[in-house]
């Protein structure tokens, strides 16, 4: 993988680029391998609940007693038996179209008489959409069901960003066959020709043309003499599409990309521009330009200063946000508390730490002050994404590795582009509100460095559309069933290692660790060594 580089930020917003930093044991049964549901699976409850009954419980008319007594403690739907299943199960429906929560009760009901073994909603399978991006399966770990990834893409079976506009203020963009089908035309909001490198001052043209170090410009900058063509890195974490059997896959695959090109020479920008750009991002007027045709859903901003927030920044920042746009920003890679740096201390944006491999903070993350988290990557696992070739000027497409809160940033922006398209009608503090209370926890220690935790978009997604963000399945489900009441309610998906063995997921007072061969079993704090076993 590349080495990554560093910016520094005197007298100009410089780009923040990607740089870097025991219990009880219960057997519980193994999970059950032909599930082919999200374990949020909210989207595909339906209207149907599979009951077992006890042996000498199963005669028709006892059937039909158990089914009477459900529907009158539920003080729901009549239960209508339709069909026999596997294990000598029997499949009952409601005649009607229960809300989630009256399915739920009737569940219960049916789970405590004492003539049935177990009852559960006869869930609605899918079939998740996979990728055939060659670098999804090899190298994109941000985007695995795994303890360090964003559980993609499982929120692919309920959105995908389509008819939603993530707007990446940054470096510009370069031509890339990953891209192109989802970039809309930009805007180029470097002021001096120097900075922007193409002679003029604001133009329509986003083109990054390149950002490397100019000797007049910052003499004194250690970045190496090469462009980071940021804004195309940045920009295909959150949108590149899927499925196109093309390099990678971006978070909000049918999402489009708006480029407003606002850092130039040596990463650097002043905040005047980038303000500007936020402005024109949002669909609000700027003096001199025409008025953006494309409104941002969302804007993204990979970029830092030190210091307090600009009140020409904040005063962009306030525009989008009373025009119903998120601004999701980098956190910064100075390891210190984001407090100290904009625009991830300016009022009422998504800041955004970063975390490694292991669903740690990464070492240069800053922390503290910040939303929420994302895989931003590390020194020995980066984050791949869309890239280019070129030394100096624009050169061909590739695919290039970095790591910082930079990656971390567009991850959340793609989030919040499925959020819009699930949720139409939820406004800015809506969709942090579904970020933050579904973000998790991982085993590598991300709190309390990281905000409400890891994002995670599909829970997210779920809770949006009025579903139940967590529930229980397999292995984990009946150990869980036993010990419900010391347990509490579940505070994440269930998360597996790369094989499928071990499994965990967090609850209100601990963990149920799964592990092929040896059960299920809970512990007040999950091992370091979790994914030995138990």
């Amino acid at each position: 993988m590349t080495s990554t580089r560093s910016s520094t930020a005197a007298l100009a917003l410089a780009a923040a680029l990607a740089l870097a930093p025991a219990a009880t044991a219960t057997a519980a049964p193994a999970p059950d391998a032909a599930t082919a549901v999200p374990d949020t699976a909210a989207s595909g409850t339906g209207e149907r609940i599979v009951v077992t009954f006890r042996d000498g419980a199963g005669s028709q008319e006892l059937r039909h007693d158990v089914y009477a007594r459900a529907s009158e403690r539920a003080g729901g739907s009549r239960l209508v038996e339709t069909a026999a299943t596997a294990d000598d199960a029997t499949v009952v429906r409601t005649e009607g179209a229960p809300a989630a929560a009256e399915l739920q009760q009737l569940t219960a009901a049916l789970e405590q008489d004492p003539a049935v073994e177990h009852a559960e909603p006869d869930l609605l399978a899918t079939t998740s959409f996979e990728p055939n991006d060659p670098l999804y399966s090899a190298q994109q770990w941000t985007l695995w069901n795994d303890p360090a990834g964003t559980g993609l893409p499982l929120a692919w079976d309920l959105a995908t960003g389509a008819g939603q506009t993530i707007a990446v203020v940054d470096t510009g963009i370069t031509p890339h066959p990953d891209l192109d089908v989802n970039v809309l035309p930009g805007y180029d909001f470097v002021s001096t020709p120097q900075n922007g490198r193409d002679g003029d001052g604001w133009d329509a043209d986003a083109t990054d043309m390149g950002d490397y170090p100019d000797a007049a410009l910052c003499p004194n900058s250690p970045m190496p003499p090469a462009s980071s063509w940021h804004g195309t890195h940045t920009a295909g974490i959150a949108a590149a599409g899927a499925g196109n059997a093309t390099g990678i896959a971006g978070v909000a695959p049918d999402a489009r990309i708006l480029p407003v090109r606002a850092v130039g020479a040596c990463s650097q920008g002043y905040i005047s521009d980038v303000a500007a750009g936020v402005v024109w991002a949002s669909g609000a007027p700027v003096p001199g330009v025409p008025l953006n045709p494309h409104p941002a859903s969302v804007i993204n901003l990979s970029l830092g200063v030190p210091g307090e927030c600009p009140a020409v920044l904040q005063a962009a920042v306030d525009e989008a946000l009373a025009r119903g746009i998120p601004v999701v920003v980098a956190a910064g890679n100075q390891a210190v508390d984001a407090a100290q740096s904009a625009p991830a201390n300016c009022a009422g944006v998504i800041s955004v730490a970063a975390t490694d491999v292991a669903g740690a903070l990464a070492p240069y993350s800053n922390f503290g002050s910040v939303t929420l988290a994302a895989p931003g990557g590390d020194p020995h696992a980066q984050v791949v994404s869309t890239g280019n070739a070129g030394v100096t000027v624009p050169g061909a497409a590739t695919y290039t590795h970095r790591n910082g809160t930079s990656m971390a940033a567009p991850a959340v922006s793609g989030a919040v582009a499925l959020l819009r398209q699930a949720a139409p009608t939820l406004g800015v503090a809506g969709i942090q509100d579904a970020l933050t209370s579904t973000a998790r926890q991982a085993p590598g220690g991300c709190a309390p460095g990281c905000g409400a935790g890891i994002v995670d978009p599909v829970s997210a997604v779920v809770q949006a559309q009025g579903g139940r963000p967590f529930s229980t399945r397999g292995g984990i489900d009946g150990l869980y069933r036993r010990i419900a009441g010391s347990a509490g309610e579940p505070q994440s998906r269930e998360l597996c290692a790369l094989g499928g063995s071990p499994c965990f997921q967090e609850f209100t007072n601990g963990w149920i660790l799964w592990h092929a061969g040896q059960g299920a079993r809970w512990y007040d704090v999950l091992p370091a060594t979790w994914w030995a076993g138990p």
